[in-house]
């Protein structure tokens, strides 16, 4: 990896996001085939799916959410380097994060988790946010079903099926201010605009 190339931090930043969704949802899925008796004495076999939710303990996910966390708040000072390189102060930056307010609660994120909280300084959304209902669940999009073939094969229908982990920011009162795939999304969004808009990447 070449470490002060922005384009392979943004590549890599973006895998990290996606990081919070899993495609592999069989290691979440146990099948249980059972024998019924039928009237005429004759047997059949069904098969039955149960899915396990929240399999991860809290810790796993909370490390999860910091690394992506971490990942997209490091953009800040790749995408300052980049300017500078360009001749410029970096300050369009700072601008960007002080006209964002999930860029704002990004930064304060990380900088607690550095620092401990809540921050004695440099408190940027002046919301002391939290992050806070940790889940892990079952995604599906429209259209998605499940169903068993007559063979006992598990099938899935139109749609896909995702793991995903999210949560919520909150204010340092537990008022909501966003979702984790809000604030993320939108702050790789606003740091994205801002590289390509200087050419960065």
């Amino acid at each position: 990896m070449e470490y002060n190339d922005l384009s392979e931090r943004l590549n890599k930043t973006l895998n990290s996001l996606n990081a919070r969704f899993d495609d592999d949802i069989a290691v979440y899925v146990t099948h249980e085939k059972k024998e019924i008796v039928n009237s005429d004495n004759t047997k059949t076999t069904m098969t039955s799916s149960n899915y396990i939710f929240g399999n991860q303990d809290t810790e796993t996910i909370i490390n999860k959410i910091f690394i992506i966390l971490y990942n997209l708040a490091s953009l800040k000072d790749h995408l300052k380097n980049s300017l500078k390189e360009q001749g410029l102060s970096g300050q369009e930056v700072e601008d960007e994060i002080n006209n964002s307010l999930h860029l704002q609660v990004l930064i304060d994120i990380i900088n607690q988790e550095k620092h401990g909280y809540p921050l004695k300084k440099s408190n940027r959304s002046n919301k002391n946010p939290l992050i806070i209902n940790f889940s892990e669940g079952l995604l599906m999009t429209a259209g998605a079903g499940v169903y068993v073939t007559p063979d006992g094969i598990e099938k899935f229908g139109n749609g896909t099926h995702k793991m995903t982990i999210d949560a919520e920011i909150t204010d340092g009162d537990k008022n909501r201010l966003f979702s984790l795939d809000e604030l993320v999304e939108k702050s790789y969004e606003k740091l994205l605009n801002l590289s390509k808009k200087y050419n960065c990447c």
